[in-house]
């Protein structure tokens, strides 16, 4: 089983956002953005394109576990989505990504 699944749904603003969701307690949310908001957790970049991973609470809403370093644990995990989309999704469909690539600028050589 995969640890992450990805849905579509409608925020608060009724706009149609793409959504991550960490399986396992404690249920983590990211959303799937061309814009690195910042909330509670700084955006995570996904690599080699302008697309990042927004922390966006837990299925319980605005609620997260109360232990030591939880915030080092949301970054950790919010990595480990935007690893698994790069993976998962934008290489198994590279086309639909494609507006969102990091062109790489590759200087020819001097003659």
């Amino acid at each position: 089983m995969t640890p992450y699944i990805t849905y579509r749904d409608v925020d608060a603003n009724g706009e149609l956002q793409y959504y991550i969701l960490q399986r396992e307690f404690p249920h983590f949310i990211g959303v799937i953005s061309p814009i690195p908001k910042t909330e509670f957790i700084p955006a995570i970049a996904i690599f080699n394109y302008n697309l990042w991973v927004v922390f966006n609470w837990t299925l319980r809403g605005k609620m997260i576990p109360s232990y030591k370093e939880i915030e080092k644990e949301i970054v950790q995990q919010m990595s480990n989505m935007a690893e698994w989309y790069y993976q998962n999704r934008i290489l198994t469909e590279p086309k639909k990504y494609k507006k969102f690539k990091i062109e790489t600028y590759v200087p020819s050589p001097v003659q």
